[in-house]
């Protein structure tokens, strides 16, 4: 079925067209059904099924670069209307206010929070079912949480929760966080006196090379590091989140190879840098 907007854009063109007959010559009428056709083609190839790549729906990770990064795969792959789950009120959002409100933009890199290293298999797991991205606003203190689930087959975006950032099970960690990147005193306070530093190796015989960096040599390579201030844009696969005694903050790039560890543990009450691995 002809969708109402392709519909719209046909009519326009064809009133166009008869409303300067007689009025000029050929040329520029057959000039103008040309302008026509040419914007209809493109309002319909909105709405066109997109082919995504064989292991799309394997893999979120898979899905989700697609579904960042080309608009018209996006598209058919929102549930609309979308709702929108808010403490005050709830919304329902309709295609042409995706545009608007549409997070997934230029986004260069996203970030991980577990506790376990075996809970990052799940990034591996082709049988989960649903995953959620979360936008935490941490000066703003709330989250948006994008929640996919896999409906026949294709991963959907199926609604959209807004929450205080004080009922996430990772409130501790992410009020230190909103800290720890925004006041470098406070920062300086919360390194280990000697932060673990490991590097991928030139032997081949040992893959990783590990030393010590105190706190100075953490503030000189700091620059070097991707540090995220006011947003901070989680995956979250369903890993555990029991303990609030430790976490790993993992950022992953979206096409640059970008992949960085950030292992903290609470000591004396207190979050503490005590690893990095690049």
């Amino acid at each position: 079925m002809i969708s109402k907007s392709f519909t719209a854009v046909l009519i326009t063109g064809i009133f166009l067209s008869c409303s300067n007959k007689g009025n000029n010559t050929d040329e520029a009428e057959e000039e103008e059904a040309t302008d026509s056709v040419e914007i209809a083609e493109d309002t319909l190839h909105l709405f066109e099924e997109v082919a995504p790549p064989v292991a799309a729906d394997i893999l979120f990770d898979d899905f989700f670069f697609n579904f960042a990064s080309d608009s018209k795969f996006q598209n058919q792959r929102i549930q609309f209307p979308l709702k929108v789950k808010d403490s005050n009120a709830n919304l329902e959002l309709t295609r042409e206010d995706w545009h608007q409100y549409n997070r997934f933009k230029a986004q260069e890199f996203y970030s991980v929070i577990y506790e376990r290293e075996n809970d990052m298999d799940l990034q591996n797991d082709t049988s989960l079912n649903e995953v959620s991205v979360e936008w935490i606003y941490l000066k703003d203190e709330y989250i948006e949480k994008f929640n996919f689930h896999r409906i026949n087959g294709k991963w959907t975006l199926t609604d959209i929760d807004k929450d205080d950032i004080h009922r996430s099970p990772n409130s501790s960690f992410l009020q230190f966080y909103a800290k720890f990147v925004s006041d470098s005193t406070f920062q300086r306070e919360n390194l280990a006196d000697h932060i673990k530093f490991i590097t991928p190796s030139e032997d081949s015989n040992e893959p990783t090379t590990t030393e010590d960096i105190d706190k100075d040599e953490w503030f000189e390579m700091q620059s070097d590091m991707p540090v995220l201030h006011d947003v901070l844009v989680n995956i979250n696969y369903g890993q555990t989140c029991i303990s609030q005694n430790r976490k790993t903050l993992l950022i992953k790039g979206v096409s640059n190879g970008l992949y960085v560890k950030f292992k903290f543990d609470k000591r004396n009450g207190e979050w503490t840098l005590i690893e990095i691995e690049n």
